[in-house]
């Protein structure tokens, strides 16, 4: 008798994919998700005779092995198990043989080659034709309840594993402004690059068949691709720059995507792309981490705290001026962008699944690598600092306290101690719309209550007790904790205030206010400053500088009046648009200090965009973008982007005229959908006055 021999094999593509809900990829291979059942058909030479059996063969990665799980063999002709690799013959006609193949909750993600061979009895050894019958992608299930990842809610998964387009919110926890990001993960390429990054870890290029091995859970390739998507310890994707100098890269505020960066990178022969910041990092995670089928969303904490020395506490010094002395270690951003992944820690107890907090940006090394997390959202809630990973850090970023301090002839002199200043409007895109979500009661008790406190004292306590910790170090706990003391009674008080909305381009005008709070009569000396600062709350230049000397009667309230003009400012804004006002007042013959600080950020020109909400792909129909310069100043070498995925194929480039103040222009052109969805119409406006104003419009396209 002939050998059976398998001469095709119908994938039954577009079925498969639909089911694994994998048809969304720009993709032309078999993309299937784990612990759900797929059908091929096997096309022999003759049919299978009684007594005859095929064995089914998978392999993955580089050297596939039965014990490491990326090499598995099971036969046809057995019962179909859930918790193993598994086949079932479905029907038999003639020479065709349709086969239901079935794949383990924890079996390994990545490119499997499927092999098949004769096998006619238990003894025999199983023969695969050399080259296999085909291969296919096998992806986390967030759809299966034995899958890791596995998440209930349809429309919570319709936002954090198959939406392609987001929100990012960034600005100041008083001015937050909503920042538009396609992710774009089912683009064409993507999923080949999202495992091309795995492969360029450093865990990968030491082990690549231990590596691989471990990818069957989402705990292991969330804290690898944390630290692959930085190119602090490897050629990974992106470079970080803070500086403003972007010589050999671009502005990070450029980019309004994922896709770009991650093909750049693919396509130049994986060379880390230059350059990125923490949104560009939380976009960049997300991406991946969807693409692989991890539900992910991205997190901006306002008023973010970088713990540099991981104490909880974070001290910041000011000079007589007012001015932060940015030697000292400890810094508080505006705002940072982080991940959240949904996942079971099966390193911990179950109390601890689901949101896990990542941060891709390299500020800090994590077992000797410039990574973070992931660190489980209910740890970093309930002060549990010692569990991993990276709970310590991520706990002080939201909740550490923030003691400020100035110094007299070489004394060191406390200004306030501030409990509730850090991890301010914790914030995320809402399921199904761009509203914002506040999600700062997931992060930590609310400010002031007894169970914040509680929690605080908790994470000290447990640094505290710490085999590893320097007597010096505990030394300085029990130091903190004397600070916590209940502040002696006011005697000043102040705040910065502005008449009018601060726009770009406009002279500014600041009101600072200071009260006398007690019934005796008092002198205070001021010194105020006025700089402009990047969002990681880094000093850039002094605009303005002041210093006077101020009576007050019994609760007299006083206004100084601050005018900034355009003239003044203008040469020291950047993208980030940001002025520190400070004024250190110390109250003559108490020594009492009050410290006065407003973080402003200026109003952008307007950009309007008049779009239809809704289209059909291939219909046609007309965008008007409106610029109007509010500078006092003629905007020179204007340039107007528009990009939209699956709007747009590419980026439409137009150069403007000259604006003249108050003037505006209108752009119309064409737009015909090519991808049915949500879809986001973003416009990118810069001049030689101001870089990167950004602007968008959804637009919902009909198939």
């Amino acid at each position: 008798m002939t050998d059976l021999q398998v001469n095709s094999c119908d994938w039954y593509l577009s079925t498969n994919k639909t089911n694994h809900r994998t048809d969304v990829f720009d993709n032309s291979a078999l993309i299937l998700r784990r612990a759900q059942p797929f059908t091929i058909t096997l096309n022999c030479n003759r049919p299978l005779q009684s007594g005859e059996n095929l064995t089914f063969i998978t392999e993955t990665g580089p050297s596939p092995s039965e014990e490491k799980k990326t090499r598995t063999i099971f036969t046809l002709f057995e019962n179909a198990n859930q918790t193993s690799w598994s086949s079932v013959l479905t029907s038999s006609k003639s020479n065709a043989l349709t086969v239901t193949i079935n794949s383990p909750p924890d079996a390994v993600i990545g490119y499997y080659i499927l092999r098949v061979s004769k096998k006619t009895d238990s003894t025999e050894e199983a023969s695969p034709q050399p080259t296999g019958i085909g291969g296919f992608y096998l992806l986390f299930n967030p759809w299966s309840q034995e899958d890791d990842v596995f998440l209930a809610d349809d429309k919570k998964l319709q936002e954090y594993v198959l939406n392609e387009k987001g929100v990012i919110f960034t600005g100041s926890h008083t001015d937050i402004l909503p920042t538009p990001w396609n992710y774009n993960q089912f683009e064409k390429s993507i999923l080949e690059i999202c495992f091309a990054i795995l492969d360029r870890s450093i865990n990968y290029l030491k082990d690549p068949a231990s590596d691989v091995a471990r990818r069957n859970d989402p705990l292991y390739v969330c804290r690898v691709l944390n630290a692959t998507l930085n190119s602090k310890d490897e050629d990974g994707v992106l470079v970080e720059n803070w500086s403003g100098i972007y010589k050999g890269g671009v502005c990070p505020t450029i980019w309004n995507g994922s896709s770009l960066i991650l093909k750049n990178w693919y396509f130049k022969g994986c060379k880390s792309v230059k350059y990125g910041q923490c949104w560009v990092y939380g976009g960049l995670l997300c991406t991946v981490l969807r693409c692989l089928g991890i539900p992910t969303r991205v997190i901006t904490n306002f008023n973010s705290a970088q713990d540099k020395n991981s104490n909880l506490y974070i001290d910041v010094f000011y000079d007589h001026r007012g001015l932060r002395n940015e030697s000292m270690q400890d810094m508080v951003w505006n705002f940072h962008v982080w991940n959240e992944a949904w996942f079971k820690r099966k390193d911990l107890d179950p109390a601890y699944n689901g949101w896990q907090v990542m941060d891709a940006t390299p500020l800090e090394k994590s077992n000797g690598i410039y990574r973070c997390g992931p660190a489980p959202l209910v740890a970093i809630k309930e002060g549990d600092v010692d569990f991993n990973y990276d709970v310590a850090f991520m706990f002080a970023s939201v909740n550490a306290d923030l003691t400020r301090w100035t110094s007299r002839n070489g004394k060191k002199i406390k200004i306030s101690n501030d409990t509730n200043f850090i991890g301010k409007r914790i914030s995320t895109k809402a399921v199904g719309s761009d509203r914002r979500v506040d999600v700062t009661n997931l992060y930590k008790y609310p400010e002031g209550s007894m169970e914040e406190r509680q929690v605080f004292e908790k994470a000290v306590d447990i640094i505290l007790e710490s085999p590893f910790l320097e007597l010096d170090e505990k030394l300085f706990y029990f130091s903190k904790r004397g600070e916590q003391k209940p502040e002696a009674a006011t005697i000043l008080s102040g705040e910065f205030s502005f008449p009018e909305v601060p726009s770009l381009g406009q002279d500014i005008h600041v009101i600072l206010s200071l009260q006398n709070m007690t019934s005796d009569n008092i002198k205070v000396t001021v010194n105020m400053t006025a700089s402009s600062i990047l969002y990681t709350g880094k000093h850039k230049h002094e605009i303005w500088a002041d210093a006077r000397i101020m009576p007050l009667n019994p609760n007299e309230v006083k206004h100084i009046s601050i005018p900034l003009t355009y003239a003044q400012y203008k040469k020291y804004m950047d993208e980030d648009n940001l002025i520190r006002l400070t004024a250190l007042c110390e109250v003559i013959g108490e020594e009492k200090h009050l410290l006065v600080e407003k973080d402003v950020m200026l109003v952008n020109p307007h950009i309007t965009i008049k779009c239809p909400d809704e289209g059909k792909m291939k219909e046609e129909f007309k965008a008007e973008v409106i610029i109007t310069n509010t500078l006092s100043e003629t905007m020179d070498s204007c340039v107007l982007l528009v990009e939209g995925s699956g709007l747009i194929d590419g980026v439409i480039k137009k150069v403007l005229p000259p604006l003249k103040p108050e003037e505006k222009t209108e752009v119309v052109f064409s737009i015909a959908p090519i991808k049915s969805g949500s879809r986001a119409l973003i416009v990118t406006f810069s001049c030689d006055k101001i870089k990167n104003i950004k602007s968008y419009h959804n637009i919902t396209v009909a198939p």
